[in-house]
């Protein structure tokens, strides 16, 4: 495994890079992961910095973004507001997804999700192994990086999760039932799809081609999503299995999610204002499973990413996260007097507002 070369994130564009990480070969030929960096505009407070009182404070931890399944990190918005406030901001795209999904490869495929150990430990080598981040993980990745805690004690500062799929819809009761025969035709059919396109349902409630308030690259992230492979749904199925297994962590965690589930056949306005993807009571159970450090927050009005909101519910999640750092770190020693970046929804060709509805 090797990092190549490093430059301008063609995506969050100047004031981003983007570092290709090589991670040798599968079936479908090369693979590769992508960390991206913001470029700090003013340098970070040294750790142990003296604040306006007197005391001490530590350096604030830095952040790594990783995306969910059919998805990609690009809200640099929410990535310019942490750095704002004093936090060495990362994203990574994993093999398979986004900057990263090659010609030829199937999107999204993987057949254990501890194979991300390997970019993830990349990203945590090029942030500094003295400096264990925050990972700020949404969804699938949130399941993603909470094994990669469970599995590394001490390499992660704490989780902040962004509607995580910590368990399959219904509970473990529905999973116990499904991992099974999932399995079995995982082994026969690999890579190839068990699920076909979901509905757009959630795209109607975020992107502004549908009438939403946001942009990204419907390629990159499909409305309906990508054909879902067997072996990557028996791999969730297996991480949710294991993480039930494990023990509480020691880090403090975050929980931001919605309110309530909307999922059906048709769209309804009410899908607007909910989780339109992930059964948010289940995901409430288990993340209570997590450890004594463990903070919950439903946000009436969020989506399925909370930070793809209406601007006013997306500006209540950014506080939440923004006072959980705070608490378990330590304010940072300088914040921009007005202003936080992307608070109200808006951006600066990154995640940006359209003129329509509600996506």
């Amino acid at each position: 495994m090797s990092t190549s070369r490093v430059h301008t994130d063609a995506i969050l564009g100047e004031g981003y890079t983007a570092h290709r990480i090589d991670l040798g070969r599968d079936e479908e030929g090369p693979l590769v992961a992508t960390v991206l960096h913001r470029r700090s505009t003013a340098p970070a407070a040294p750790a142990g910095a003296a604040d306006r009182a007197g005391e001490t404070r530590d350096e604030p931890p830095p952040i790594l973004l990783m995306h969910g399944w059919s998805d990609y990190v690009f809200d640099g918005d929410l990535m310019d507001h942490l750095g704002d406030r004093g936090h060495d901001v990362w994203g990574l795209d994993l093999r398979k997804y986004g900057r990263s999904l090659l010609p030829g490869q199937t999107p999204t495929e993987i057949d254990h999700l501890s194979r991300y150990d390997a970019e993830i430990g990349a990203a945590l080598r090029l942030i500094g192994r003295d400096r264990p981040p925050v990972l700020l993980a949404h969804s699938t990745g949130g399941l993603t990086a909470t094994l990669y805690a469970q599995r590394h004690p001490g390499a992660v500062r704490g989780l902040a999760l962004n509607s995580p799929w910590l368990e399959m819809h219904l509970g473990s009761v529905a999973r116990a039932v499904i991992e099974a025969p999932v399995r079995l035709l995982a082994e026969r059919l690999g890579e190839k799809p068990i699920l076909p396109p979901g509905s757009d349902h959630y795209a109607r409630t975020t992107h502004r081609e549908f009438g939403g308030e946001y942009d990204y690259d419907l390629a990159l992230k499909p409305p309906g999503g990508h054909r879902f492979p067997a072996d990557t749904l028996a791999a969730v199925l297996d991480g949710q299995r294991r993480l039930a297994a494990a023990g509480p962590l020691p880090i403090p965690v975050l929980v931001l999610r919605s309110a309530r589930t909307r999922i059906g056949a048709r769209f309804t306005e009410d899908m607007r204002r909910a989780d339109s993807v992930l059964d948010v009571r289940a995901m409430t159970v288990a993340a209570d499973g997590l450890g004594s450090r463990v903070r919950q927050v439903a946000l009436d009005g969020a989506r399925h990413d909370v930070f793809l909101s209406d601007p006013e519910v997306r500006a209540r999640a950014i506080a939440e996260l923004d006072g959980w750092l705070d608490d378990e770190f330590g304010a940072p020693p300088t914040m921009r007097e007005s202003g936080d970046a992307g608070q109200d929804g808006t951006a600066r060709g990154h995640v940006t507002s359209g003129d329509g509805g509600e996506r």
